[in-house]
């Protein structure tokens, strides 16, 4: 006989609606300062790109309630959502009731060898008539990646100016490289040797002249002595 199936427990987990994207960058900044940035929900309309406001209603140990408004498609738009707080993990937060069909999104920090990772993930379903599941999909990747865009420039501002200041500083010193090249480049010409045909006359007090010994007149017979 078979053993009987064992029911596995699970907890139960709502399925994604609509259109869900994530992305993610990497920030050049610890993961408290990367975290501090996505748990203050009400600076979401600082990076978002669909909020335009954000108030708090409720507001207690790791659980908010805000109010989001907004704009999409260029119709006002209107969401009270309940969010969570992991410390130092994670941010969700899903509508309770507004004008959307559908909307939840969250924001996770890991920490990484060169800074923090940040993902962004968006859950929409607009619910509207002219808004197809392409229009819908646009708009949440649009969300998604202008968010983390302007999240990591924020949290990155002061490691990027600093970075603009030495590429200014930089040219200075390449100018001062170009200077001492020819210096070198003239010292190792003359510290090479020279060639032959430019090799240097010999000082003329140092030259020895050689005079030419006149050869001396060949000796002929002996003259005769005179008679007396």
């Amino acid at each position: 006989m078979r053993p009987p199936a064992v029911a596995q427990t699970t907890p139960a987990v709502t399925a994604a609606r609509g259109a869900v994207v994530t992305g993610h960058r990497l920030l050049r900044v610890p993961l408290a300062a990367a975290y501090g940035m996505a748990s203050r929900l009400e600076h979401l309309p600082r990076w978002s790109d669909l909020w335009m406001r954000a108030d708090t209603v409720e507001k207690r140990a790791g659980r908010w309630v805000l109010r989001l408004r907004g704009f999409l498609a260029g119709l006002p738009v209107e969401s009270v959502v309940r969010a969570q707080l992991e410390p130092g993990r994670s941010v969700r937060w899903r509508q309770s009731h507004g004008t959307l069909l559908h909307y939840a999104a969250q924001f996770e920090v890991e920490s990484e060898e060169e800074g923090t990772r940040l993902r962004y993930t968006v859950e929409l379903d607009p619910g509207i008539g002219m808004l197809d599941d392409a229009s819908a999909q646009r708009v949440a990747v649009q969300e998604v990646e202008r968010t983390l865009d302007r999240m990591k420039w924020s949290a990155e501002r002061e490691l990027v100016a600093e970075e603009v200041r030495l590429m200014k500083v930089r040219p200075g010193a390449q100018e001062v490289r170009e200077e001492a090249e020819p210096r070198m480049e003239s010292m190792q010409e003359l510290a090479q040797p020279a060639a032959p045909s430019e090799a240097p006359a010999q000082a003329p007090g140092r030259r020895r002249r050689r005079r030419r010994r006149r050869s001396a007149a060949p000796a002929g017979p002996a003259p005769e002595p005179a008679e007396a």
